[in-house]
């Protein structure tokens, strides 16, 4: 009894060496299992900042002003503006600024138009508040004036100069815009103009 007690556990013990050792690891590939369903949707990233690279602006330009007829008191100037459309005029944003002061260096004193500001003139002694306001057609910018602000040089330097920029549709220049447009040196550094 003692033999057949100690060979059932050895033929056993026999047995699972077999069946073990002829498994393999690795063997055919099964098919393919089905398609789970679709993950979530990742979150949305924060929406950039608007840029500029639509805007377009002129460098500083001289202006000439002129009276239409003698009884006539306003006096007007145009400015050329190619890139004016009427698209643009419909649903995009046109700014033009006046330098009141000189292109030297730290004579500017730029003020957005329109505009109505006591001004004295030295070369006369005379005080007055000069209006001037802009209005716009496709590829001309109007200015209207109670009087003469044409651009003049003195001692090398240029005055009375004017600039414009056209803002198309779709950048922001309301309440959330990220600029003053009135304040013309933030909107220099806003655009990197150079003056």
């Amino acid at each position: 009894m003692k033999q057949k007690f100690l060979t059932i556990p050895c033929l056993l013990l026999l047995a699972i060496i077999l069946i073990t050792a002829s498994c393999s690891k690795t063997g055919p590939a099964g098919p393919a299992g089905a398609t789970g369903p679709a993950g979530a949707a990742g979150a949305a990233g924060a929406t950039g900042a608007t840029g500029t690279a639509n805007v377009m602006y002129s460098p500083w330009l001289n202006d000439t002003f002129y009276q239409r007829n003698l009884p006539d008191t306003n006096w007007y100037a145009g400015i050329t503006a190619n890139m004016l459309t009427a698209s643009i005029i419909n649903s995009g944003e046109v700014k033009v600024y006046l330098n009141l002061g000189s292109d030297s260096t730290n004579g500017q004193e730029v003020v957005p138009l329109p505009t109505s500001e006591p001004f004295n003139f030295a070369f006369n002694s005379q005080s007055i508040t000069l209006i001037i306001n802009p209005y716009f057609l496709p590829q001309l910018i109007g200015l209207i004036s109670n009087y003469d602000a044409s651009s003049y040089m003195s001692n090398g330097y240029n005055y009375f100069q004017v600039r414009y920029i056209i803002i198309p549709g779709g950048v922001s220049t309301g309440r959330n815009a990220a600029i003053n447009w009135k304040d013309y040196n933030a909107v220099k550094k806003y655009l990197g103009l150079k003056d």
